[in-house]
């Protein structure tokens, strides 16, 4: 810096260098990319954790309905036990199984007539073997029917209210409910006159009505 002498007007200090006069305030973008940067993780992260959420909904539902198919299936198999277990439908059917074998000779005959015979006719035949039994075997035969009948009202039950399997139970049950539907027609509007039961045989009815035609 030259020397001033005693009179001059010192001249003006020099800027600093490299830094401009009207230079802006310092740029603060790099905090508010920053920011931008932490918000879209954020809902990144936010994302992530609803698709699981929904994945683990999903995965659930799926295992609740497997659940309840299984537990159909199961529910299904379990009539098909008691249709043949004793202590059920199974003793019920024995004693009907034990009429027919007591009068298999009169039942020859009828099944001997070419083309079979109208139904009317067979439940008179029905009827007059039933009549033809002593009361106390009558009263057996009677309780055997109408113990079958409300085995095959459980089961349409049992469907209608999707606790079991329509599947399992009509493949399993069709060709006898809807033999037994047909054969003991009388006996079972017999049983309804008599202790006024009047629901007794409608389950099975629709059960051979509506899942067992072909």
């Amino acid at each position: 810096m030259p020397a001033v002498s005693a009179g001059q007007t010192p001249p003006p200090a020099a800027d600093a260098p490299n830094v401009p006069r009207d230079a802006p305030e310092a740029d603060t973008a790099p905090t508010e990319v920053a920011s931008n940067t932490a918000m879209s993780l954020r809902d990144k992260i936010e994302m992530g954790s609803w698709i699981a959420t929904i994945a683990a909904l999903l995965f659930t539902a799926g295992q609740i309905y497997q659940w309840r198919e299984d537990r159909k299936a199961d529910l299904s198999l379990e009539m098909v036990a008691r249709f043949s277990d004793l202590e059920y439908a199974g003793s019920a059917r024995r004693e009907l199984a034990q009429f027919w074998w007591q009068n298999s000779d009169a039942l020859a005959k009828v099944t001997a007539i070419k083309g079979g015979i109208p139904p009317a006719q067979r439940q008179k035949f029905l009827d007059l073997l039933f009549q033809k039994r002593p009361p106390v075997k009558r009263q057996e035969q009677f309780a055997a029917v109408s113990e079958m009948a409300n085995f095959f009202d459980q089961v349409e039950l049992c469907i209608a209210t999707k606790r079991c399997d329509a599947q399992i139970a009509t493949d399993y049950f069709c060709g006898y409910a809807a033999s037994f539907a047909d054969l003991y027609q009388g006996p079972i509007t017999q049983v309804r006159e008599t202790f006024g039961t009047s629901g007794l045989g409608t389950g099975l009815q629709h059960f051979v009505e509506a899942r067992c035609d072909d």
